[in-house]
């Protein structure tokens, strides 16, 4: 019985060393084919959109009004495209890893309004207004990675806006108060149960809409990055139509 019990545990612990293998091995091939696809898209992406730009300027001679707004249209899908593949070679990267900070005293309010010219386009697309609301001072500084709180930033803001109604505000709100510092941002937008919600932050959007993969893939990365940082992550839908998103940095 003894030896039976001995023998069992050998292949038992045999049998999970192998599936371990196995798992890795599965992870590293999935890794490579993802690095590998994204950078094959990445390229033609970035080509057109040089091309692109170069009619746009006038390069190649004058554009009429009707054909200068079909081609910001396709650089704006190309846009769109060229994001949900950066995102994806950035969840490639840290899949298994945690991101490593460098951490800085950082003006969060500077930050902010450097995100909203990078956005500002994608807002107008739809038509939105963005609308900042502060009580905190302009010389408040926070301990975070600049490149990374960057990405949050502009990750939680193009979700707003890309599940934002057409013709709405999007409310960008810095808060400060005794314990802690908040950034959200609120759209006009449908309904979303706290398990849509929970499944747009875990990548388990409809793949068949490619809006809400775009939102999943922005979120996931978020998410990932406030974890990162040790702070709070905000996310509620509200019976009145509208989103809340942002983060709960606790002083």
């Amino acid at each position: 019985m003894i030896f039976k019990k001995r023998f069992f545990k050998k292949y038992r612990k045999k049998l999970q060393n192998f599936k371990d293998l196995y798992d890795d091995k599965i992870i590293s091939e999935k890794q490579k084919v993802i690095s590998i696809l994204t950078h094959d898209i990445k390229t033609p992406i970035l080509a057109q959109n040089q091309s692109l730009d170069l009619l746009l300027n006038g390069n190649f001679g004058n554009l009429m009004t009707p054909q200068k707004e079909i081609l910001k249209e396709i650089k704006a899908s190309n846009n769109f495209l060229l994001e949900i593949v950066l995102n994806m070679i950035f969840l490639e990267k840290y899949e298994k890893d945690r991101p490593k900070l460098n951490l800085e005293n950082i003006n969060i309010s500077n930050q902010i309004e450097d995100c909203f010219e990078i956005i500002k386009n994608q807002a107008g697309q739809k038509s939105q207004n963005i609308v900042f609301r502060s009580n905190v001072q302009n010389t408040t500084r926070l301990l975070a990675d600049k490149n990374l709180i960057r990405k949050i930033i502009l990750n939680l803001l193009s979700s707003s806006i890309n599940f934002g109604f057409e013709n709405s505000i999007i409310e960008v709100m810095l808060e400060e108060n005794k314990d802690s510092i908040s950034f959200l941002t609120k759209n006009k937008s449908l309904y979303m149960t706290k398990e849509k919600l929970q499944n747009l932050f875990e990548q388990k959007g409809e793949k068949s809409d490619f809006n809400a993969l775009g939102m999943s893939l922005n979120l996931n990365i978020a998410k990932k990055l406030i974890n990162a940082h040790n702070w709070d992550i905000v996310a509620r839908s509200n019976p009145d139509n509208s989103s809340v998103f942002g983060f709960v940095v606790k002083k």
